[in-house]
């Protein structure tokens, strides 16, 4: 699978995880956005992760959902009334619903990567993932990416449609319909921690398939975990079949 992303304007290869990369996820103690960040450098052909803006980091994420376990997803949240709700949408939809748009009230800056409105005078940039990362350990971590990509920072609200205009954000608050009582309930989205579940989940069966493979072939761990991913559940199929 091939993505277009609009900041960095350049086209990215996306293949699905091998063992590697779901051993990575298996074994990770958290699946936060570091983790994210190398599972994305490992299956695209992106130069630096951490340079791409959140929407593109986000959108790449989606699209490595949709490439492994396909374009409907379907995510459970608790109503308010303490009742399951589903929450079902399609991700082309949603990134249809996403696509950026040309700020015509800004032009480049003099730096790299900056705007600037000169009806207002404000300069900014769009955050990327690396500045995510770096400001999570702060005590305001808004503030603080604010800090980074907004001047004057006491301005910073004047620019914020501007800036959601160029990159709509993906995170965020999703609605679903409560059928007990009838009401509509909002959940947090946020987009790499549930798609690092869904492939960690996905990814469940990769210690009994080395394990089955290791016995039945003595192949190493290595060469199991090299394999495509596909012809290394048809062995593992096989090995469990002759099992019983």
């Amino acid at each position: 699978m091939q993505v277009f992303l609009p900041h960095s304007r350049i086209a990215v290869d996306i293949r699905p995880p091998g063992g590697w990369e779901e051993m990575l996820l298996r074994e990770a103690a958290g699946l936060d956005r570091t983790v994210a960040v190398e599972v994305l450098q490992r299956l695209t052909t992106a130069p630096d992760v951490t340079a791409l803006t959140v929407y593109e980091f986000e959108k790449l994420l989606l699209h490595l959902r949709q490439l492994v376990l396909g374009d409907r997803v379907v995510a459970e949240a608790v109503c308010g009334c303490g009742e399951p709700v589903d929450i079902d949408f399609r991700i082309t939809d949603y990134l249809n619903h996403r696509v950026p748009r040309e700020g015509r009230k800004v032009v480049p800056g003099k730096e790299p990567c900056w705007f600037v409105s000169p009806e207002s005078e404000i300069e900014f940039r769009l955050p990327t993932t690396g500045d995510q990362m770096e400001v999570m350990a702060e005590a305001d971590p808004v503030s603080a990416l604010i800090l980074r990509c907004v001047r004057p920072i006491e301005r910073a609200g004047q620019i914020r449609r501007v800036m959601e205009l160029l990159a709509p954000p993906m995170s965020g608050p999703l609605k679903g319909f409560c059928p007990h009582c009838r009401k509509t309930t909002r959940v947090l989205f946020d987009v790499p921690s549930f798609v690092l579940r869904e492939l960690r989940a996905q990814a469940a069966l990769i210690y009994e398939d080395v394990h089955l493979l290791a016995s039945r072939y003595h192949w190493s761990e290595e060469w199991i975990l090299g394999l495509p991913r596909m012809r290394r559940m048809e062995y593992a199929e096989m090995a469990r079949a002759e099992r019983y």
